[in-house]
């Protein structure tokens, strides 16, 4: 077993603006270890997008922004938020580590943001816990831990501020993608669905839990972001103080119904069962409750896509933005700025290539013809092959007939 007190190699890297202090093996390990201080370098796109959104979600000139990373590692989303947001007067940083708490000081320390941090070693939920009364609430708090978030919903949730920021990861994807339905039924009140979009339905759990939550506690969610990348899912939501908008949760959850025979599938927004495809009628199965609303907030996207095309205008993107994988970020924005958020599901072009049996078209020209025949469709940021539409499994099928 590895000890704690070893001594370890450490190495300096770049990540946007920020240099950061590492431990040399989690830069090549498949897994980065937890000690002394844990860093995944894979999570890069992960931290990218998260200072985007930060930066766009609240108005310039509001004062008094704080932003609390309770399960910190060695710190590197704090420190560039800290360095990369200015407007973000204060940082707080939490780990139960003490190794990692002390890490995260020596970065704060190294891009020159000490000043304006705080540091704790604290369990999480005890930590937030702490910060839940009306003068240490924050405005964003970032949840991001090994697994499950489940245990700590309630905590973050009490922690924020009246129409503060929740930005929160799962890592536990196995689970709400389907492989133990058991399991995700018991932390996220939902049954997944093994699918083709397995990765969207998991995501609208992991929102609807957190709303669910919300809700008891007179809280109202709406969705900011929501992505998943490798072998993560990621949401953003603002909070409010609303026992009316509480009340009106079961309006934003619902069921997918999929049949594992044809593919066809339908948003159910009242839970039923023992109901058949209408397509074959073999038996379908039923995913949720979910959320089943919009999960983006377009103009904070908008927002973002204005930053990145100024920085274009200017030929300055890394020195400004300090993002080296720029124009991969402009598209992913770019697509959910398009996406038809509301639609709880969507569809692979692989799919009606099998379907169909014949050659799979190119995403764009399904698109295309989709509109072009009277339907609502868009590319996903869930997956680079998925799309979007209000058309049914045989609307689909007759539309793309005639490509």
């Amino acid at each position: 077993m590895e000890k704690k007190n070893a001594t370890y190699d450490w190495s300096k890297i770049k990540e946007g603006g920020v240099t950061l202090l590492v431990p040399s093996r989690s830069l090549d390990q498949k897994e980065p270890p937890k000690f002394p201080a844990f860093f995944n370098p894979a999570a890069k796109f992960n931290r990218d997008i998260s200072i985007f959104i930060y930066r766009h979600y609240f108005d310039r000139s509001r004062n008094n922004i704080s932003f609390v990373d309770s399960m910190c590692g060695l710190g590197a989303r704090g420190v560039r938020v800290g360095k990369e947001i200015p407007q973000i007067q204060k940082v707080v940083f939490n780990d139960i580590n003490m190794l990692s708490s002390q890490t995260a000081k020596v970065n704060t320390i190294i891009n020159n943001v000490y000043h304006k941090c705080d540091f704790y070693t604290s369990e999480t939920c005890g930590f937030l816990s702490a910060s839940s009364n009306f003068e240490n609430r924050a405005t964003i708090i970032d949840l991001d831990p090994f697994g499950t978030p489940a245990p700590f919903l309630d905590c973050i949730l009490r922690a924020v501020e009246n129409d503060g920021m929740i930005s929160i990861t799962a890592t536990d994807t196995a689970v709400l993608l389907g492989v133990y339905p058991r399991v995700c039924y018991r932390k996220y009140y939902g049954i997944p669905l093994r699918t083709m979009y397995s990765v969207e339905i998991g995501t609208r759990l992991l929102l609807s839990c957190t709303a669910l939550i919300a809700s008891r506690l007179d809280l109202y969610i709406t969705p900011i972001f929501a992505h998943s990348y490798r072998n993560y899912i990621r949401i953003y939501c603002k909070v409010s103080k609303s026992n009316y908008l509480a009340n009106k949760i079961s309006d934003k959850i619902g069921s997918v119904l999929h049949c594992h025979e044809c593919g066809y599938r339908e948003l159910m927004k009242k839970s039923l069962s023992d109901i058949n495809c209408p397509l074959c009628q073999k038996k379908m199965r039923m995913g949720g409750p979910l959320w089943i609303s919009h999960i983006f907030d377009k103009n904070v996207i908008f927002k973002i896509l204005a930053e990145i095309l100024e920085s274009e205008t200017r030929n300055a993107q890394e020195s400004k933005l300090g993002i080296q994988n720029i124009n991969h970020i402009k598209r992913f924005f770019e697509i959910a700025s398009k996406e038809l958020d509301h639609i709880p599901y969507h569809y692979i072009s692989d799919e009606f290539g099998k379907l169909m049996k014949n050659s799979t078209h190119p995403l764009p020209k399904i698109v295309d013809k989709l509109i072009m025949d009277g339907y609502n469709a868009s590319p996903t940021v869930f997956s680079s092959t998925g799309f979007k539409t209000d058309a049914n499994l045989r609307e689909i099928k007759s539309s793309l007939s005639n490509l």
